[in-house]
């Protein structure tokens, strides 16, 4: 019973040695802080757009550097975090990512929203991946789904309170100001002081032994198709990010807190679920949960293009946190599990992620050009929807064998 209400996840985490519970516990606390200063940024930059004078085409070209300066780290960080360790490197980003925003104290330009945006790709495209194999590296196989679910809830956890934080910079500032730039500087710096101590806590820190690595699983049908399927997620997470905040304000007349609020609830909703949901990613089959949970998220996407009432499209957003909640443990205990090079796994899994998150907001921005912001949604529901078929012919294969 007490795993069933295991409470800040501690009875999870004491299943772990003094040194794995302290890398862990870092890993969790940076995970929340460093999401919640990039995620007030992001939205406080997407829902000013058009008074600070950005087309939709360029928000989309933005957010899409932000992302490729993702894609093209995850998989090299990954890499290095099997070599040398993951705590150096994941110092290296948060610091960096601490300084970066008080680059707009010395050059206000647009310009240079587009620069610290791409460069907080770069330092989240390290923290990510190597925190994620640093986390599967700590946890037994047993309690992998719950130990990506304790990610996850301070992840979402962050999700809500970032977009919170972006929006009360804006009704502060009457747009972006000061403590827009405030919120990821301070999340970044706050991440540095938590993988500081537990360096310092644990000298030997969580390190992979390179020689009995064989890297990714590149011949498993599984690995491939979850790749797929994780790449057409995301595009539509890249569009919900871009683009959701500024539909919510052109549909419904309200942005700021009030705009948040409904733009948070999909994270609410996996943040509510995810003790249950992590649970089944340790007790039931991981594959078809995954399928499940993004099929649901996909459904939801396209229903976000059509014309709702409030009360229905707030429906949807939570029906896409059930999908999400039910989707996001099984997907990644699944990849940790693949493989024993957990730093080269995350750092192909998040590769894939981030490649979603390229293309979703560059796709979108011009199909909302050219048609309009239904159209982004559909498309982009459509694409995720194909990207599931893969997934769905390993776990139909898997039913048959069985």
């Amino acid at each position: 019973m007490k795993k069933r209400f295991d409470f800040l996840w501690r009875n999870t985490l004491n299943e772990c040695s003094a040194m794995k519970r302290r890398a862990a516990q870092g890993v969790l606390g940076a995970t929340f802080f460093s999401t919640v200063g990039v995620g007030a940024f992001t939205f406080a930059l997407s829902v000013n757009a058009e008074s600070a004078g950005f087309s939709q085409a360029w928000l989309g070209l933005a957010f899409s550097g932000y992302f490729l300066a993702r894609l093209i780290l995850a998989p090299l960080a990954g890499y290095g975090a099997d070599r040398i360790g993951a705590l150096p490197l994941l110092l290296a980003a948060t610091g960096a990512g601490a300084i970066i925003p008080a680059l707009y104290s010395i050059f206000m330009s647009n310009e240079t929203l587009g620069v610290i945006q791409i460069v907080l790709g770069f330092c989240a495209g390290i923290i990510k991946p190597v925190s994620m194999s640093l986390l599967g590296e700590c946890a037994p196989q047993h309690l992998r789904g719950r130990f990506f679910g304790a990610y996850n809830t301070c992840l979402y956890a962050a999700f809500v309170i970032g977009p919170l934080a972006g929006g009360l910079a804006t009704n502060i500032h009457g747009g972006i100001g000061l403590t827009t730039f405030l919120w990821p500087g301070l999340g970044m710096g706050i991440s540095f002081i938590l993988f500081l101590r537990a360096r310092k806590l644990s000298p030997t820190s969580v390190k992979q032994n390179n020689y009995e690595k064989s890297g990714p699983p590149w011949r498993n049908v599984t690995f491939l198709a979850l790749l797929s399927a994780v790449l057409g997620r995301t595009m539509g997470s890249a569009v919900i990010i871009t683009f959701l905040p500024r539909l919510i304000n052109e549909r419904f007349g309200i942005s700021g807190i009030a705009a948040a609020l409904l733009f948070a609830l999909p994270n609410i909703m996996i943040i509510l679920g995810m003790p249950f949901t992590s649970q089944l990613a340790d007790s039931h089959d991981k594959i078809g949960l995954t399928f499940l949970g993004m099929g649901l998220c996909a459904a939801c996407l396209f229903g976000f293009g059509q014309p709702l009432p409030l009360f229905a499209f707030a429906g949807l957003s939570l029906a896409m946190g059930i999908g999400s909640a039910l989707s996001l443990p099984s997907s990644m205990s699944l990849a940790s599990d693949l493989g024993a090079a957990k730093g080269s796994i995350m750092g192909i899994f998040i590769g894939a992620s981030n490649l979603g998150f390229v293309l979703g907001p560059s796709l979108a921005g011009f199909a909302a050009d050219h048609g309009g912001m239904a159209d982004a949604f559909e498309l982009t529901a459509l694409f995720g929807g194909l990207c599931l078929f893969p997934i769905l012919v390993v776990m139909a294969k898997v039913r048959h064998v069985q």
